[in-house]
């Protein structure tokens, strides 16, 4: 059985060493070497997210096939992939073996083991525990809520306010009109955007059923003696419905966006079968990796050992193909073609480059250089994992065009 080992990415500064050690097993083992990166955090900051993207890179330059999944557990997203796999070796970091404090719950480590207890697993030394720089996960979407959402808000809660006053006429009792807090938390949750609307509004829903809708009525003081125990069960139920609303949105756009990028793999590779020649052929991925990214595309086709004229797709105005294929992101390309390495934007080599460039190359042969522009979003890395495939993709069509020519 051929041996495949599984390094697990992060944002950690010594994950550096961790992915070298098993590229370094792997080179030894003639093993397959995959990088495993799970999301599962939309708040690393600007500092961790681009130590990621390097570790990313570096695992990329040591030949390892970088692999993204979506998902809270950890160890049971590592486990699952590796035994779909067939990894026979897992190398993570002694950090992630250690418990940060007496009371923490189980290690990744302990729980790798416990999911998958027929795959080895190496632990190798790193330069101490590193905290990720993250926020509290109560609040991972941390955007401001907009004036809109704040409106929603305020529009629901007095609407539920209305309602609690009409079954309060009607004779039902407090249950009743808590449930109709609670509904109206959950709305709120589904029609804005983050965290904050929510939890804000199951705090104010408890002091608008406690002000308006209790003995004696616009007062905070209450007759009966249950009525404290009501607002805590009111406003534990009301952050738990919110919170589980608002995951649930983030779960359900996650589902969305890989869905979208896999079928963006799917019909590239559909397309390519269909095209007839390198042209064509270039012409369907610079479109495929356009609509993935959001973005324009910067495509120089290699002919006899050179780089031809660079081409953008889709056709755009004429500043920014003057700003795209100066002289200066030309010799970008080039060194690219050249190296076979990536360089530009992001990366160490020609940083102050407008576009990231990689090569479509299969083994030593390259076919030509991809430009991406960096002036939006930078590209996450699922993204990257897919745009790889297709560039591989790219990579074998020509390849087969080559050959048939």
């Amino acid at each position: 059985k051929k041996q495949h080992i599984l390094v697990c990415l992060s944002a950690s500064p010594s994950n550096e060493k961790i992915v070298q050690t098993a590229a370094n097993m792997a080179e030894v083992l003639s093993a397959r070497f995959t990088a495993l990166y799970v999301n599962n955090d939309f708040s690393l900051t600007g500092i961790d997210k681009k130590r990621l993207d390097m570790n990313i890179q570096f695992a990329e330059k040591l030949g390892a096939d970088v692999v993204t999944v979506h998902g809270e557990d950890i160890a049971m997203q590592i486990a699952e992939y590796a035994r779909l796999s067939d990894v026979t070796k897992i190398v993570i970091g002694q950090s992630n073996a250690k418990r940060s404090r007496i009371w923490s719950g189980y290690t990744l480590t302990e729980k790798l083991i416990a999911y998958a207890p027929d795959i080895d697993i190496h632990i190798i030394p790193d330069a101490g525990f590193y905290k990720k720089s993250r926020k509290s996960s109560l609040f991972v979407n941390t955007q401001l809520p907009t004036m809109q959402d704040v409106l929603t808000a305020c529009g629901v809660l007095a609407l539920c306010t209305a309602i609690g006053f009409l079954f309060l006429h009607l004779g039902f009792n407090d249950t009743n009109i808590v449930t109709v807090y609670i509904f109206g938390v959950l709305v709120v949750s589904a029609m804005t955007k983050g965290y904050i609307c929510s939890i804000a509004s199951s705090l104010l829903s408890v002091f608008l059923f406690g002000f308006f809708l209790t003995e004696p009525h616009l007062s905070f003081k209450t007759y009966a003696v249950g009525y404290p125990v009501t607002f805590a069960v009111m406003l534990s139920s009301s952050v738990l419905t919110g919170t589980l609303a608002s995951q649930l949105k983030k779960h359900a756009k996650l589902s969305a966006q890989s869905a979208f990028r896999m079928q963006i793999l799917f019909d590239t590779d559909r397309l390519l079968q269909k095209a007839k020649n390198s042209e064509e052929i270039l012409s369907i991925t610079c479109m495929q990796l356009s609509k993935l990214l959001d973005r324009c595309i910067v495509a120089y086709k290699a002919d006899n050992d050179i780089l031809l004229e660079g081409r953008i797709f889709p056709k755009t105005e004429s500043s920014a193909s003057e700003r795209l294929l100066n002289g200066s992101e030309r010799s970008v390309a080039e060194w690219v073609y050249k190296n076979g390495h990536c360089a530009g934007a992001t990366t160490s080599n020609f940083s102050n480059a407008g576009c990231l460039y990689l090569s479509i190359r299969i083994e030593k042969r390259i076919y030509g250089v991809i430009g991406i522009p960096m002036n939006k979003n930078s590209v996450d890395s699922f993204e990257n994992s897919v745009l790889l495939s297709v560039l591989n993709e790219c990579a074998l069509a020509m390849d087969n065009a080559h050959n048939a020519a």
